[in-house]
């Protein structure tokens, strides 16, 4: 069965953006270990999912990063690793994603969310990673949908923004790295 790996970067308070989706807080790139090892993370998984809007925005960016060739290494090292992957795009309206090797999860609730996520991991293929948006992520989290998170906790705090839990849920670390830029990563699987 295909596992679901939620990763996000987020701020030590435990925001993923701030409340107009600010992400000001956010400084890629810094660390080459940890840009080595969100990598790993990326490589893990041979399918992305990601909410709409976020996910033909994000494809998109990506996509140009690697056409362009011109930004640092790190950055065409994720736009290479995004390249190869299946995105499944959920979202509660019928959209035309104009997005290459995409699938659309039309889900109106969260029961049919539910269903289609257990259908998805019982189809043949690797890891899927969930990249974005934040309702995506609160949701899949709620309905314990998530079979890891591997986290990135960065030494900011905004003290308002979106949360990535929603809801209290319990969980058990699975093991930690820190790195020079401060940065944490932390990955757990619910309790």
């Amino acid at each position: 069965m295909r596992r679901i790996l939620l990763y996000m970067n987020m701020t030590f308070d435990g925001f993923l953006s701030g409340l107009h989706n600010e992400l000001d807080w956010f400084e890629p790139g810094q660390d080459d270990e940890m840009n080595r090892d969100i990598l790993q993370i990326l490589d893990s998984a041979d399918s992305v999912m990601m909410g709409y809007p976020t996910a033909p925005g994000m494809m998109a960016y990506w996509k140009e990063v690697g056409e362009k060739k011109a930004d640092p290494k790190w950055m065409l090292d994720i736009a290479a690793a995004l390249d190869n992957k299946h995105v499944f795009v959920v979202s509660n309206k019928n959209e035309d994603l104009k997005m290459e090797d995409a699938e659309l999860v039309l889900v109106k609730n969260d029961k049919a969310l539910i269903s289609a996520v257990n259908k998805i991991r019982k189809s043949e293929g690797g890891n899927i990673c969930i990249l974005g948006g934040v309702r995506t992520a609160q949701n899949f989290s709620r309905l314990d949908l998530v079979d890891e998170y591997p986290l990135m906790v960065h030494p900011v705090a905004i003290a308002r923004g979106k949360p990535l839990f929603a809801s209290k849920m319990r969980l058990r670390l699975v093991s930690s790295k820190a790195y020079d830029s401060g940065a944490v990563q932390m990955r757990y699987r619910p309790a």
